[in-house]
This record gives structure tokens, C-alpha cells and sequence, in this order.
């Protein structure tokens, strides 16, 4: 995978799966139910990422990226970035270039004694990314473990 494709996915949010498949901007893959009634389905183009659709509709509503293996069983992605991204980020390097946070959760404890180092999140500048939020979740190290981009507005709760 590439910072190319990354960027044309986070540009894709909101859009129809059917359509993302026709302009061949995803895999051509099966989308997965994790349970029978859930509301999202997803794909895994490659390792360490996913991505998720609104059942009801089909359309992209977020895309994660696991930069940090914190768990046995998880795939990391290692690949590139979209500046100013890059793998191995912390925190305060995070704070530091894209400032305050519009939302932020410190340290949190997690079913089967998991921690995780919290999360920021960032509004992308909405002249060229509209109605998207990156959110950066840090392990407990502040390292980002995953970085997740989503519709800020996705027109169901």
C-alpha cells in the first residue's frame, strides 16, 4: 500500500462501496459481517488496515490503520504515509504539529486488563478533506498505535 491510495481512501469517505469498486479506489473484496445484525461491515485490504461501511447504506465511514502490534493476532501496517503522517509517532509529536485537539480521552483501562494510552482527535482542514476527523490512540507508551480517520457527520447515530 501507498500514501496515494491512503489519501484517496480518506478522500472516498462518505462514497458507495459499488462505486469505490467500479473506480477500482478499493480491492475488489467481499464485505465482512463480524455478527449477524451489525451495523458496520468491513474489509481488510491489506495487513493492518481496515476498512468500515455502514451496513444500511454501503458507504465508507472509516478506515483504520494499526501502526503498533499491542495484541497477539494483530497485523501492523507497514507501509506509507500521507504527510504528515508517519509510522512511528508519540504524542507530544502529534501535539506538536497538528496543535490542541477538538476532542481528547487520557489514559483508559480496557476489558481483559488492556490499557491504552487514550486518544486525540483532529479535524482535517475541511477545504480539502470536508467532514473528516483524524483520530490518533496511543498505547500505553503515548506511542500512536492506531490512527483512524472517520466522518465527523455520518447522517445516522
Amino acid at each position: 500500500m501507498d500514501s496515494a491510495t491512503i489519501e484517496r481512501w480518506i478522500k472516498s469517505l462518505g462514497r458507495p462501496y459499488e462505486t469505490l469498486i467500479a473506480e477500482g479506489a478499493i480491492p475488489n473484496q467481499s464485505l465482512a459481517e463480524l455478527y449477524k445484525g451489525r451495523d458496520w461491515l468491513t474489509m481488510e485490504p491489506g495487513r493492518g488496515m481496515e476498512l468500515s461501511f455502514w451496513a444500511e447504506t454501503k458507504c465508507l465511514e472509516t478506515i483504520h490503520i494499526v501502526l503498533l502490534k499491542t495484541m497477539e493476532g494483530m497485523t501492523e501496517y507497514k507501509g506509507e504515509l500521507p504527510r504528515p503522517f508517519a509510522p512511528v509517532m508519540v504524542q507530544s509529536g502529534v501535539r506538536a504539529t497538528f496543535g490542541e485537539p477538538i476532542e481528547s480521552k487520557g489514559p483508559t483501562k480496557l476489558p481483559l486488563n488492556t490499557m491504552i494510552g487514550g486518544w486525540d482527535a483532529y479535524r482535517l482542514d475541511p477545504a480539502t478533506h470536508p467532514n473528516i476527523k483524524v483520530i490518533f490512540t496511543y498505547a500505553e507508551t503515548m506511542q500512536v498505535k492506531t490512527l483512524t480517520f472517520t466522518l465527523i457527520d455520518k447522517g445516522h447515530d
